[in-house]
């Protein structure tokens, strides 16, 4: 980057060197940077010309070919050449008039040097100024860059950081992290007197800035941006948005405001080294959240898992994370996914766990903003949230707990989110409680009314005391011993008992529905209910022997893979 530092033309002309030089064409041009020095010594010099060399000259190679001097400053103009600075009298006795016409039509500036100057010198000149600048360029970028190191090492958080770089640029400044969902804007002294026009700026969708890349042209591209210039009635603006990446991944951005003046060069030389820094905070902040979480998950594990646990002891632990575990609670626990479904199996997972992570901030600062006392941390089982009801009794609990999930699910409506709600339960005991019918109420309710939903542990109804009574591996072997001969059947002839059998327990028992929905004959149906009777040994006709013929097909459902049809 430090290949394009260097000295304007009008600055050039101030040396003391250039004291004789005169402006004779090109005078719009004179903004441009000048970074390199070349001597023009062949009439093919294209080919060694770089953007932004000064070309001294001569005239010797063209001095006879008025084509070539013609087609010169057109291309010279074309390679972004700063400016030709021309010796005349030697070879030729004045600058052509055509070659003054096409500086001042291309904008590229044209001197006129004495006859008694030395090109050494000039050269010499120049040089020192770029070496100087590029120099100071690297003390300044150097400083900057310790300055952030030693404001990070020392703890300094996003906010300290955001106001550093508000102040280094001069501008108003808003720094997101996207890995933790973190936002801090600093800088407002740098605005126009209203914090509101700034965020406003600021807050502008990124399809409607430009992107640009700072190039280097020995070292290629050194950084991609985004700017846009805006005007007002009483202001005007220029906006940048610098993503913040390491390791070619994105971890936030920056955007930046400045009102009635322009990024500079080093502005964005400064940006570019800080980039890293700051990408280094968010990941250090996401390793301090992940290391809490860890050490919270674990209390709370160690707590469900121990048969008799020591409540005394276990309360005064809790204290040391802020938790009072004599309160009630009630556990709400929380299964975020992508709304949508990655193939790609490790980048589903890597975004599963994103959105978990991101989902836990986002609640964590819903607690915060709305003052609940509660316990909150991520876990295997989802995103574990204990809520005290405070100030609420009896019946009312219900109806505040469902307003408080109802006000979450607005901020992580992003992703897909299931929730499993417990009963309220006081102290220890009711906190492992409250968690086990949570749980339930999550992986059972995501089975019976699928995904999305929130569910409480009393709408289970008779799944409760079914699901209660008998280990997994039991349930499954009843749900076979009714499910597999329908199946069976249905797949070596061909046959719809299975599916049958679903619509007539949807109708509460009423074969006449039951044809009507599957557009089928009443006698049909009826053949096929005797059936499944010859198959299971359970009646359909029968109401308990019904009971247990829909308890099989519900438990099928939550164990089974894939439709009961099928």
């Amino acid at each position: 980057m430090l290949h394009e530092v260097g000295i304007t033309v009008e600055e050039v002309l101030t040396l003391p060197a250039f004291a004789g030089a005169k402006v004779i064409g090109g005078r719009q041009g004179l903004g441009r940077v000048v970074t390199n020095v070349n001597v023009m010594e062949v009439p093919d010099i294209l080919e060694w010309i770089r953007e932004g060399d000064l070309l001294l000259t001569t005239g010797y190679p063209i001095k006879d070919d008025v084509e070539a001097q013609k087609a010169l400053l057109p291309r010279l103009a074309a390679k972004g050449l700063a400016a030709v600075a021309f010796k005349p009298k030697r070879y030729i006795d004045t600058v052509p008039g055509h070659m003054v016409e096409a500086a001042d039509e291309h904008g590229l500036p044209l001197l006129e040097l004495p006859l008694e100057v030395s090109f050494s010198e000039l050269i010499s000149a120049v040089l020192a100024q770029i070496v100087n600048r590029q120099a100071r360029f690297v003390q300044l970028g150097m400083a900057v860059h310790r300055k952030f190191m030693d404001l990070i090492v020392e703890g300094g958080g996003l906010e300290e950081i955001a106001s550093a770089l508000a102040d280094l640029l001069k501008a108003v400044v808003l720094v997101e992290d996207s890995l933790n969902l973190r936002r801090a804007l600093a800088g407002e002294c740098w605005g126009k007197g209203t914090a509101d026009l700034a965020r406003a700026l600021l807050d502008r969708p990124s399809e409607l800035l430009a992107t640009e890349t700072f190039t280097d042209s020995i070292e290629g591209t050194v950084l991609s941006f985004q700017r846009e210039q805006v005007e007002g009635d009483s202001y005007r603006a220029e906006v940048i948005r610098v993503p913040v990446t390491s390791a070619n991944e994105q971890f936030g951005s920056i955007k930046a405001v400045k009102f009635e003046s322009s990024f500079t060069v080093l502005d964005l030389l400064n940006l570019e080294r800080l980039c890293p820094l700051i990408s280094f905070d968010i990941i250090r902040h996401h390793g301090l959240v992940q290391v809490e979480q860890k050490y919270r998950t674990e209390f709370l594990d160690q707590l469900f898992s121990t048969d008799r646990p020591d409540q005394e002891r276990f309360m005064a632990r809790g204290r040391t994370f802020g938790w009072d575990l004599s309160l009630e609670y009630v556990a709400a626990i929380f299964d975020v996914r992508p709304s949508s479904r990655i193939e790609n199996i490790a980048e589903n997972e890597r975004a599963c766990q994103l959105a978990k992570a991101q989902a836990t901030t986002i609640l964590a600062d819903f607690c915060r903003r709305n003052r609940l006392k509660h316990i909150l941390t991520s876990h295997a089982s989802g995103i574990l949230l204990f809520l005290h009801p405070e100030g609420v009794e009896g019946q009312d609990v219900a109806a505040w707990v469902d307003g408080i999930i109802k006000k979450a699910r607005k901020n992580i409506q992003r992703w897909t989110v299931t929730c499993g709600i417990g009963c309220p339960g006081k102290g220890v005991e009711g906190l492992r409680k409250t968690y086990r019918e949570a749980r339930a109420a999550l992986e059972l309710g995501r089975a019976i009314f699928g995904e999305g939903r929130d569910v409480h542990y009393e709408a289970l109804g008779v799944y409760r005391l079914l699901l209660g009574q008998s280990d997994i591996a039991e349930q499954k072997r009843f749900a076979a011993e009714v499910v597999d001969p329908l199946r069976a059947y249905d797949a070596s002839r061909g046959g719809e008992l299975l599916k049958t059998l679903e619509t007539y327990l949807q109708t509460n028992g009423n074969a006449k529905r039951t044809a009507s929905l599957l557009f089928t004959h009443y006698n049909t149906v009826l053949y096929r209910l005797n059936k499944i009777k010859q198959l299971t040994g359970l009646d359909p006709y029968h109401p308990d022997q019904r009971l247990t013929l829909q308890t099989a097909l519900r438990l099928f459902r939550i164990y089974g893979s894939g439709e009961l049809g099928a």
